[in-house]
């Protein structure tokens, strides 16, 4: 009888610890398919204050005339990350940054970390998203929108 009970009781051990063994690898599975998710190449670059004088727009030297810097049209996403409607539109504009590849750059600015460019752009409201090209004034878009308008937008920037 004991013999039963102590072979019972190292069965359920064994039973247990394999068991537990299974959720580590499930979650270890888990936590490799998110980094392959997040190692995922993304389209929309990240853009600092001096990004944008580089890449778009020299306002520190052009102060009162917008010079386009860039070698094709640029879509830029002013968000905040605790914006609900930025979370809306991004997905939206890395899909289509994705399908422009090569022929429209696309940026995003957190204005919380770029506060003096988005004073500069006299952005108010979030999101808005800026459509930039040589020889032309940048347009802006406040809130959100849907991909049809964002690819309405960008197919007329590239027509122009």
């Amino acid at each position: 009888m004991k013999k039963i009970f102590l072979l019972s009781i190292v069965i359920s051990a064994l039973l247990v610890s394999c068991g537990s063994s299974d959720n580590k690898s499930k979650s270890e599975a888990k936590a490799e398919a998110t980094a392959s998710e997040s190692a995922e190449k993304t389209y929309v670059k990240v853009m600092s204050y001096k990004d944008f004088i580089k890449n778009v727009w020299d306002l520190e030297t052009n102060t009162n005339e917008f010079i386009f810097k860039g070698d094709k049209p640029c879509v830029i996403d002013f968000y905040a990350t605790w914006c609900g409607p930025c979370k809306a539109v991004a997905p939206i504009l890395e899909k289509l940054a994705k399908e422009y590849d090569g022929k429209v750059d696309f940026y995003k600015v957190d204005t919380d970390k770029e506060p003096k460019l988005a004073t500069i752009m006299k952005i108010q409201y979030l999101p808005t998203v800026m459509f930039a090209k040589e020889g032309a004034q940048p347009e802006k878009s406040v809130g959100a929108k849907d991909e049809a308008y964002f690819r309405s937008q960008i197919n007329k920037m590239l027509s122009e």
